[in-house]
């Protein structure tokens, strides 16, 4: 099969279009003929080597975690796909692998692509909301008249949280550019703060939640904009408390997440707020989840464009600009 790999951490200039092995179904395995796959911040923060110290990579390696296909075989164990059936993942760090025309996956990782999507479509989902699910319901437990402050909401993951909030019943104020109002609010949006007219941080109104898709100075404003009891879920933050165990971390890298997000820790403390920054699972009992909500017409893919297979640099180097409305996606994998 052919895959884009990379030998050393580098920038898209690095990934080499490749021979590669197929790779074979292990027990409880399945093997996904990769239609299209999406692009992901953390894609190429891992090939820089960004996150090397918490998440590093062996060489040679093939990148990415969104992809949806067709199912190629099956492992022994393995029971509930067929080979032909029409399916979509997010892979996990270790394995990766999406940028490839195979990838071998734990069959409990997998779903059933929506009928009503194409495969590009699919394949933006499974990441951002994964990401979503995880941080808002499974750790912030947030409920139906909740209210919410979603940064970048015309990003891959401000735009599908958007919509799963509202799903969620939650109320929803995001932020944008002025140019992506119109658009934040067709996702659902409440109330929109445009961030080139406005500043966020001179809001009156509190809130129960924020996601925090910034980071930076923006994490720790978070706070300043919270109920009592409030949260701040954070995609882009210093690691939340629990993240060195999530990890396997030694005694040296948890000292050094210590001094990166001990002021967020005692702000957060200091106020009586909880806060999440965490590593996203696969799940494909989410993901079910998620293509539910799509047929019902919940959830909705937003892409920002399209690009073949061939030109994945390309794709990648589009992502890094930060500029996407949406998800980024390459096809034409088979």
């Amino acid at each position: 099969m052919k895959a884009w790999t990379l030998s050393r951490y580098g920038n898209p200039s690095t990934l080499e279009l490749r021979d590669w092995s197929d790779p074979i179904p292990a027990a409880g395995e399945v093997r996904i003929r990769v239609r299209a796959a999406s692009i992901n911040p953390i894609d190429y923060k891992l090939m820089r080597g960004d996150l090397k110290r918490i998440q590093p990579v062996r060489f040679p390696w093939i990148p990415g975690f969104d992809l949806a296909g067709d199912m190629e075989a099956v492992g022994d164990g393995a029971s509930r796909f067929r080979v032909g059936d029409a399916v979509f993942a997010r892979s996990a760090k270790g394995v990766h692998g999406a940028f490839a025309e195979s990838v071998c996956l734990p069959e409990s990782w997998v779903a059933a692509k929506p009928a009503s999507l194409d495969f590009g479509e699919a394949a933006s989902l499974p990441l951002v909301g994964l990401t979503t699910i995880q941080g808002l319901t499974q750790r912030a437990a947030l409920k139906a008249g909740d209210t919410i402050l979603i940064h970048a909401g015309s990003g891959g993951v401000g735009s599908f949280a958007i919509q799963y909030a509202r799903a969620l019943g939650l109320n929803v104020t995001a932020t944008c550019s002025s140019r992506n109002e119109a658009l934040v609010r067709e996702l659902g949006a409440q109330q929109v703060i445009c961030y080139d007219r406005e500043d966020y941080r001179q809001l009156d109104q509190r809130f129960d939640a924020v996601f925090d898709l910034l980071g930076g100075e923006h994490t720790l404003a978070a706070f300043d904009l919270l109920k009592p009891g409030g949260v701040v879920v954070s995609i882009a933050g210093p690691p939340d408390r629990a993240f060195a165990d999530s990890i396997g971390a030694g005694w040296l890298l948890r000292l050094g997440i210590f001094f990166n997000a001990r002021r967020v820790w005692q702000r957060a403390e200091r106020g009586g707020f909880r806060y999440f920054r965490f590593l996203t699972s696969p799940s494909g009992e989410q993901l079910t989840t998620i293509a539910g909500m799509v047929e019902r017409g919940e959830l909705r893919p937003l892409i920002d464009s399209r690009f073949p297979f061939e030109q994945l640099r390309e794709a990648i180097a589009h992502s890094m600009q930060g500029r996407a409305r949406g998800k980024i996606v390459v096809e034409g994998l088979v």
